[in-house]
């Protein structure tokens, strides 16, 4: 007898790894800076430079440009020093050769420093390494058997499917020049901080059409010392060629910013360079079909089955999410200078989904001088009903903080999130069918024709079929039992044996 196969092309993730860790150095202030007195805001960026795939492995290596602003001993202007911190992360994985595809994010979750002494500063950030890795699957499963006596009795079951079946990792670069009102009160601009919010993406004739939206971050130190927010928004549109993919197919998007640089020059010109990535996957819905029992009629047979599992999986609508928190300082505040929200990790028990998030708010107190609090804050999501596990693809946050009395924050942070849904789908393949010389052992009920059977608890009519040798359709005929009705349960069955 013959297995009928049917073939199953996906892309299979081999990799999927998140990963929170420290990297942390010491530096010496330069000789033309003053005393360090005390530090008032430390903010880090990360930039990717190699995410190179190697057999068996995955090396990702950048540096981290941490940004300390400190006050001096006996004095009261803020200074700003760049610090660069270099890191390197592997990631261990069988299979994974140089032409893997890979996509890699990397994002600071948390940003430190701490005085040495008055000429020297030990720099910490917590970074937080996403990797994926994707290889091209053909699976092989068998859907049916070529029976030329027609004794064979098969069960089959169908399980609708959403599968990854092309993805593409694309680069590009966003270049702009934009005219910033008020230059002239800045003396410098510092620790820049951005997003990617895709707003459109279609296929036509064999391309992939991106558009959204950079939003940027920028602090802003003025002639008089004080600390300013300046956001900008840069729009984009990206075209690529994506021939694997078809139009019908829905596409999920991410994004990952290798690398930002923002340039204030003397005109008030603001110049950005943002390298960027993006990861573009197709996902179509199949009906697949396997084999979940088979008996012979006459004979006992030999089977032998594999477990098969595939993630079934597919984009959500974007998610809202919200949540607020009292912040105390612990000192008067006078105003609210910046806020910075970081993604810590998403957070996945049973009944409850939520991100947490790192948050460091810079505040003004009356003594004119600059302080950070930092927070981690929780933050609920309200899943779809039937979702599962979920894979976090982005995220967009807001926050602002409205000063509570005289000494604390009322910290608020919306967001949105883009998510993937993504399942395993359990099967049993069957590999070999062999049919044996014995007889089936009937016990004897070759000798009746009809067996007179009580069902009491629910029983499958496959089962019953399968246990006396005969078939469901002859249950259902000697029974007038409709095609819809798939068990019995607290009555009398005429079994009739063949």
């Amino acid at each position: 007898m013959e297995l009928i196969k049917s073939t199953l092309k996906t892309m299979r993730i081999m990799l999927d790894s998140a990963k929170n860790y420290e990297e942390t150095t010491d530096a010496i202030v330069p000789d033309t800076f003053p005393d360090i007195g005390r530090i008032a805001a430390v903010y880090g960026s990360a930039q990717v430079k190699d995410d190179s795939p190697q057999a068996g492995r995955l090396l990702v290596s950048g540096s981290v440009r941490m940004t300390v602003l400190y006050v001096p001993e006996d004095s009261t202007e803020l200074k700003k020093l760049e610090i660069p911190v270099s890191f390197a992360h592997i990631e261990e994985c069988r299979g994974i050769t140089e032409q893997t595809l890979t996509f890699v994010t990397c994002r600071v979750v948390s940003a430190d420093a701490r005085i040495v002494n008055s000429r020297k500063l030990a720099v910490t950030a917590v970074l937080s390494v996403s990797c994926r890795a994707f290889e091209s699957a053909e699976e092989q499963i068998t859907s049916s058997v070529e029976d030329s006596e027609n004794r064979l009795e098969i069960l089959t079951a169908d399980r609708t499917v959403t599968l990854p079946v092309a993805v593409l990792r694309r680069e590009f670069t966003i270049m702009e020049d934009i005219e910033l009102p008020n230059s002239e009160q800045y003396t410098a601009l510092t620790a820049p901080r951005g997003d990617l919010r895709l707003s459109e993406c279609r296929l036509t004739n064999g391309k992939a059409v991106l558009r959204g939206e950079a939003v940027l971050r920028n602090l802003a130190i003025t002639h008089e010392g004080e600390l300013r927010p300046v956001d900008t928004v840069v729009p984009f549109t990206q075209i690529f060629d994506a021939s694997d993919f078809s139009e019908g197919q829905q596409i999920g998007v991410c994004f990952c910013i290798r690398h930002l640089d923002c340039e204030l020059d003397d005109t008030g010109t603001l110049t950005v360079g943002i390298g960027c990535y993006a990861l573009l996957t197709a996902y179509e819905t199949r009906s697949v079909t396997s084999i979940a029992d088979v008996y012979h009629l006459d004979h006992p047979l030999r089977t032998e089955v594999r477990p098969l599992e595939l993630t079934s999986g597919h984009p959500l609508s974007d998610l809202s999410c919200e949540a607020s928190e009292t912040v105390p300082a612990g000192m008067k505040i006078t105003s609210v200078a910046d806020i910075t929200v970081s993604l810590d990790c998403l957070l996945s028990d049973p009944g409850r989904t939520a991100l947490r998030l790192m948050c460091a708010i810079v505040y003004r107190s009356d003594d004119d001088q600059y302080y950070t609090i930092h927070r981690a804050v929780s933050m609920p999501l309200t899943l779809p009903d039937g979702i599962g596990s979920v894979h976090l693809t982005g995220l967009l946050t807001r926050a602002s903080a409205t000063i509570s009395g005289e000494d604390s924050v009322v910290l608020s942070i919306s967001g949105r999130c883009s998510m993937l849904s993504e399942e395993p789908v359990h099967l049993s393949d069957l590999t070999e069918l062999t049919v044996l010389d014995d007889p089936a052992d009937t016990d004897d009920r070759d000798a009746v024709s009809l067996i007179l059977r009580y069902v009491d608890a629910e029983e499958r009519l496959w089962d019953i079929a399968k246990c006396y040798r005969t078939t469901v359709e002859a249950i259902r005929q000697a029974n007038h039992i409709g095609t819809d009705c798939l068990s019995a349960r607290g009555q009398m069955l005429l079994i009739p044996m063949r």
